[in-house]
């Protein structure tokens, strides 16, 4: 199982994480195209760092999900 993770992996692009098969060559062109999403999440932690700059050694900054959701 731990050898197949490892062939699988070693053929994923650094930059995207998709495997070879559908995003190199040629008849993989024209196969995709960008979109653009929010992750509110992520959204959540970059306007908390934004808004509190000190920084000092060990922070750690956590998201905890609103009551209600």
């Amino acid at each position: 199982m731990a050898l197949a993770l490892t062939a699988y992996e070693d053929g994923l692009c650094g930059d995207c994480a998709g495997h070879y098969s559908v995003t190199h060559g040629d008849e993989n062109v024209g196969r995709w195209e960008g979109a653009e999403s929010i992750c509110h999440r992520c959204e959540a932690g970059e306007s908390f760092r934004d808004s509190n700059k000190e920084t000092y050694p060990g922070r750690k900054i956590s998201l905890v999900e609103v009551d209600g959701f």
